[in-house]
């Protein structure tokens, strides 16, 4: 199935930035000041709120350390606490969706949208509701919360050095250097923890995504497309039943200098751990 991404959503990274080059070049540097610091307000808030869920670590570490030496092998389900405590976070923000750490270790929290005009706000306000130029990265409204699509968006702005999304155009601008020091995110959600394996990145022109292909061949064509597009080679293979997920932001150059109005990072979606939410935890 076919989505039309509404242009107006799908320019508002670029929009939202060059309108700030406009007022900076209008205002001069103080404006440029006080944008630059609402946006290390944002990220610092969502540090905090990060900080808020975090589990037991000690448990986490041993639980980790069991999924590095074989992602497919069972689970103590006693042993295995998530390194976030989701329903902690969805109880204190009803908005929140999930966790996005990472390959650093850094990671920050995810929104839930239901419309365009939900996105809109998460452009400019952290999950706590509060306004930052930072915003608060978010799940694409037109996606299935349980992550029952075969693709899923998650949005965020680029901005400077590694805050939020600052850092993905650097699989294109670094290539295969970065990608080798930056393969795997993970997503924690209330449904599960995931891993996130990079295999391409690469700039779009925004006008249409499929969410849910009609076939097989559709899905391995379109994702080998990307994957032939991509500055870097990367050592993950892609099966028809795959799912996935596109970190999105916008381009360095934006869409005001170039055809293309985002930056897509393509990543494979493999299961951690999923809890069974009729009962108990089980892969």
């Amino acid at each position: 199935m076919s989505y039309k991404l509404d242009k107006k959503k799908s320019n508002k990274f670029s929009k939202f930035l060059i309108a700030s080059g406009i007022a900076v070049a209008l205002i001069g540097q103080g404006y440029a000041g006080i944008t630059i610091f609402s946006q290390l307000e944002g990220v610092k808030t969502n540090d905090t709120i990060i900080t808020q869920v975090i589990t037991d670590k000690q448990a986490d570490t041993k639980a980790q350390e069991n999924n590095n030496n074989n992602i497919d092998q069972d689970i103590n389900q006693e042993e295995y606490i998530p390194k976030y405590d989701i329903n902690e976070l969805q109880q204190q923000y009803p908005n929140a969706w999930g966790i996005l750490e990472k390959p650093n270790g850094t990671a920050f929290p995810i929104a839930t949208t239901n419309s365009r005009e939900e996105e809109d706000y998460y452009l400019t306000h952290t999950l706590d509701g509060n306004y930052s130029s930072s915003g608060t990265v978010f799940l694409d409204h037109q996606n299935d919360k349980d992550m029952n699509n075969q693709v899923s968006r998650i949005w965020g702005h680029n901005l400077l050095g590694e805050n939020m999304f600052g850092d993905l155009t650097e699989y294109q601008n670094q290539g295969q250097n970065f990608y080798d020091q930056n393969k795997t995110y993970t997503l924690y959600t209330a449904k599960g923890v995931y891993q996130l394996d990079v295999f391409a990145a690469l700039e779009e022109d925004g006008t249409t995504q499929e969410f849910d292909y009609n076939n097989q061949d559709a899905f391995l064509e379109d994702m080998y497309n990307n994957i032939n597009a991509s500055n870097f080679t990367s050592d993950v293979t892609i099966e028809p039943d795959n799912q996935v997920i596109i970190l999105e932001c916008c381009p360095d150059r934006g869409s005001a200098f170039s055809g293309n109005n985002r930056f897509a990072v393509y990543t494979k979606i493999t299961p951690i751990y999923e809890y069974d939410l009729s009962q108990n935890k089980t892969l």
